[in-house]
């Protein structure tokens, strides 16, 4: 028997996550890349046809693709990912968590509609990722934590147990965040910073340990 192909998926956006997201989706193996929308884009991505721009999206559902994956990041401005994952569920596609099988997401943990968690990551028991989330490579997420709508936990971040993340929130790469602690929604936390008090939100935060940047 020939080996089975998975349901197929078009990844709205074609930069850089977007290759994040078909290496995740390969090695699942339970969603098969099948085409790229993007209007800036010139050609294929890591072999996935470019169908054309967001005004294809219809026709791609009319031929029976049903799933959707936004490919487009969050760092610094979550509107357009926010705008394109917003479009797709109003046409009428599925937007389904992808978790790299190559990550460890506990049982209990909750991830909402559209949800990335790439490879290396580590999601704890009781945490909850909210709607077009991102848990990069390697990040950690542990125990009772809730990551807000389109927050983005960036590569090798660790936030410890019962950590709040609001929506729009952007944790840097390498940042740890201790127990407990709430960071507002519109935060940046920045690379590599050390988070030991509550965060208000639209706030940026750097250092060891973490202070408000002034302007």
């Amino acid at each position: 028997m020939g080996k089975s192909v998975g349901k197929p998926v078009v990844i709205i956006g074609g930069g850089g996550h977007a290759r994040v997201v078909i290496d995740a989706l390969r090695a699942a193996g339970e969603l098969q890349p099948f085409a790229i929308v993007d209007p800036s884009a010139d050609g294929p991505v890591d072999g996935v046809p470019l169908y054309g721009d967001d005004d294809t999206l219809p026709r791609l559902l009319a031929e029976g693709v049903e799933t959707g994956v936004v490919g487009v990041g969050s760092v610094g401005d979550v509107r357009t990912r926010r705008g394109l994952h917003e479009r797709a569920l109003a046409l009428g596609f599925t937007l389904p968590p992808v978790v790299h099988p190559r990550a460890t997401v506990a049982a209990t943990a909750r991830l909402c509609t559209g949800c990335f968690v790439a490879a290396g990551a580590v999601v704890g028991p009781g945490a909850v990722l909210g709607e077009g989330a991102i848990i990069n490579s390697n990040a950690v997420v542990d125990h009772d934590c809730v990551i807000g709508a389109f927050a983005h936990v960036a590569p090798g971040a660790a936030l410890s147990g019962a950590v709040t993340v609001g929506e729009a929130s952007l944790v840097g790469t390498g940042a740890a965040i201790i127990q407990g602690v709430h960071v507002g929604a519109g935060v940046l936390i920045g690379a590599g910073a050390a988070v030991v008090a509550d965060v208000a939100d639209g706030t940026t935060v750097t250092g060891v340990p973490a202070r408000q940047r002034t302007p």
